[in-house]
């Protein structure tokens, strides 16, 4: 009778823990449906031409019909890819975000790395595209008092800096982002604090790299060609610091740092996959960590079904793009001017399909 009694104890307490698995599973499920109505409200297709000038004979770009879905480029015509989403994640050179910021007040701060993430909903896979900071494109401004002035053609990490430093700042940044992209959707932001990259990197228990650039001026241990795991604020260095001799910052130093940046970013993404794999709520978790050092209009449930598609399409170096361009010194600071032959065919290459072709990217 005891060992009966005992066995039905044991087998509630299996039924009772298999209901909770498998209401987290509906939840988790759950999430990530609702992520994906969510993501997808917000695509809208709006492509832009190439400027004129850049345009010649048989390579120009045309709008083959209403707002870009289709396009014919060199002969060939190509099928907006509906099935993808894009975020863009910014890095802000703010050790926190202020409550009651105003728009134009000039102290939202800049967004010193930026990287948009195109995720293909249908097979998992994405590609990441480092964009460099001192992209010169066109920005909204505003005045100190909140109105709009107009558009200048400036460096695009200013962008943010004419908003509010949160959300007002990224939805500017997105504008001009997809601008850049010759109208790409940008369905969704996440901005982070200096000490949001502290906060990520402890999370997935460090981040291994070769350090690629003496930057001992910064931190002693980021010596070149040594293997380092990067915790905490020794990352932040890492993926921050564009001097690395006591010298003025050339026009080209950012392009250092956005190797760094890629760098860093490949070799997280390969970590949090890992604690993905081990545990789903991972993704949960990290949101919960981050949530006080971050801007975003993602929610949980987006967080989650983005994160899943991510992880089981797989992220790796690989898919990490550079916008090709020349750098140069501006009057007032470093400018990146975009090849926007090449950038359109990054577009082409990220974005579209050929016509009449079940085309994998």
């Amino acid at each position: 009778m005891q060992t009966e009694k005992r066995a039905g104890r044991v087998m509630r307490n299996v039924a009772a823990v298999l209901v909770i698995i498998l209401a987290i599973v509906a939840l988790f499920q759950g999430f990530r449906m609702r992520g994906k109505e969510a993501l997808f409200r917000n695509v809208a297709v709006e492509t832009e031409k190439l400027p004129e000038e850049k345009q010649s004979g048989d390579d120009r770009a045309k709008i083959a019909c209403e707002q870009g879905k289709e396009v014919t480029y060199q002969g060939e015509k190509y099928m907006y890819n509906e099935d993808l989403v894009s975020i863009l994640f910014l890095g802000v050179d703010k050790e926190a975000f202020e409550e009651g910021g105003t728009v134009g007040d000039g102290k939202a701060g800049q967004a010193d790395a930026l990287f948009l993430l195109v995720l293909d909903t249908k097979t998992g896979k994405s590609r990441l595209i480092a964009i460099s900071r001192d992209t010169m494109t066109d920005v909204n401004v505003y005045s100190d008092l909140g109105n709009f002035i107009g558009t200048e053609k400036l460096q695009l990490c200013l962008a943010y800096t004419y908003g509010d430093g949160k959300e007002k700042s990224c939805e500017n940044t997105v504008r001009a982002v997809s601008r850049l992209f010759y109208g790409m959707p940008v369905a969704a932001y996440a901005a982070l604090d200096l000490d949001a990259i502290t906060v990520l990197t402890d999370a997935v228990g460090g981040v291994e790299v070769p350090v690629t650039k003496d930057l001992t001026i910064q931190n002693p241990s980021l010596k070149e060609g040594e293997r380092k795991v990067l915790t905490g604020e020794q990352a932040q260095w890492y993926v921050r610091s564009r001097l690395v001799e006591e010298k003025e910052a050339t026009a080209d130093a950012n392009s250092d740092r956005i190797e760094r940046q890629k760098q860093y970013l490949a070799a997280f993404g390969g970590k949090a996959a890992e604690q993905f794999r081990k545990n789903p709520l991972f993704l949960l978790t990290l949101y919960q960590k981050i949530k006080d050092f971050s801007v975003t209009n993602l929610s949980a449930a987006e967080v989650t079904y983005l994160g899943t598609l991510l992880f089981r399409g797989g992220f790796q170096d690989a898919g990490i793009l550079s916008i090709k361009g020349e750098a140069s010194m501006g009057e007032t600071y470093a400018e990146f001017h975009v090849d926007e032959q090449a950038m359109y065919e990054m577009v082409l290459e990220v974005f579209y399909r050929k016509a009449g072709k079940d085309h994998e990217k």
